[in-house]
């Protein structure tokens, strides 16, 4: 039989493996809008339960980590994100019923 402390480390290496795992970091939030941003860009449309999702992982990218590069990288990606929804929710190109359609005659 195995003494209790053995038993309560490997609850304590597994609950740190899982959190390590499963919590998102401000890191893997920027990587998921870098990989995000093309899409947004060149998509016509953009659901408001889609842009709400899209600020939400917005805001939890915002975190510094005081690396100056990363966070560099981490201020253009998310202008750029923020940018892309603007263009989408209003002032950008809009498509019109009559798109590819020559003008009728009168």
């Amino acid at each position: 039989m195995r003494p209790r402390w053995f038993f309560l480390a490997l609850i304590a290496v597994v609950v740190v493996l899982v959190t390590a795992t499963y919590v998102p970091s401000p890191r893997q939030d920027v990587a998921v809008l870098d990989r995000l941003a093309p899409r947004l860009e060149r998509t016509q449309t953009l659901p408001p339960e889609t842009r709400d999702a899209i600020m939400h992982l917005i805001d939890r990218a915002r975190v510094s980590t005081g690396d100056h590069r990363y966070d560099v990288r981490r201020s253009v990606t998310i202008e750029r994100v923020t940018d892309a929804i603007k263009a989408r929710d209003g002032g950008g190109p809009t498509l019109s019923s009559s798109v590819g359609q020559a003008p009728r005659p009168k």
